[in-house]
């Protein structure tokens, strides 16, 4: 049994240690934290590497995840989507994804959970990873669980997972590989060779 955090369009590492187990939990009851892949994603842009977050309201303290609610103040879904266009127009799968993808740019679903569930299930499909998940039913202690993986995805692109091996890949910009940026590079660039590439890079030790 692996317990993983829900993202926002997760970074690599995510979909490989998913891959890598017969059994997932998606941790919906820890509390709402900033500055993580819960509501943000990062891509390559020809400058820099961007990190694209979502609006949340303003939450109480110790708010759990499935509680959180998406902020549509301002058309951030339409900056994100624009961000995406220039960073992988030009990439080989883009135009192949895009009609799928677009929807989550041009929903206003509330919450912040059910935005990013529906994420996880296009892009289980987009994948063909065949993954099977559960929400946990409580906040669940390290003890209780085989495998707890709440925490180990770092948020800087330039640290890596324990475990994660990636191989390097042809991306759009630089000359430099990236590792472990959001499941979108490795989807608008290798297309469907992204499930042999998320199958190989999860080490077992």
């Amino acid at each position: 049994m692996r317990i993983l955090p829900v993202f926002y369009f997760p970074p690599i590492a995510w979909f490989a240690a998913a891959a890598d187990s017969k059994s997932i939990i998606l941790e919906q009851w820890a509390h709402y934290r900033k500055q993580n892949y819960t509501n943000r994603m990062s891509i390559k842009t020809p400058e820099k590497i961007l990190h694209l977050s979502i609006p949340v309201r303003k939450l109480g303290e110790q708010t759990p995840i499935c509680r959180a609610e998406i902020a549509y103040d301002w058309r951030w879904q339409h900056d994100h989507w624009k961000s995406l266009e220039s960073a992988y127009r030009r990439s080989p799968y883009f135009e192949y994804y895009e009609d799928e993808l677009k929807v989550f740019f041009e929903s206003e679903e509330p919450s912040l959970l059910k935005h990013q569930l529906e994420i996880l299930k296009t892009l289980n499909r987009l994948l063909d990873l065949d993954l099977e998940w559960t929400l946990s039913e409580e906040y669940l202690t390290a003890t209780q669980l085989e495998e707890d993986f709440r925490d180990a995805f770092p948020t800087k692109t330039e640290q890596l997972p324990l475990r994660f091996n990636s191989k390097p890949y042809q991306q759009v910009f630089g000359s430099e590989f990236t590792p472990n940026l959001s499941i979108l590079d490795l989807l608008f660039n290798k297309g469907p060779e992204s499930v042999q590439f998320i199958r190989g890079c999860w080490t077992d030790k």
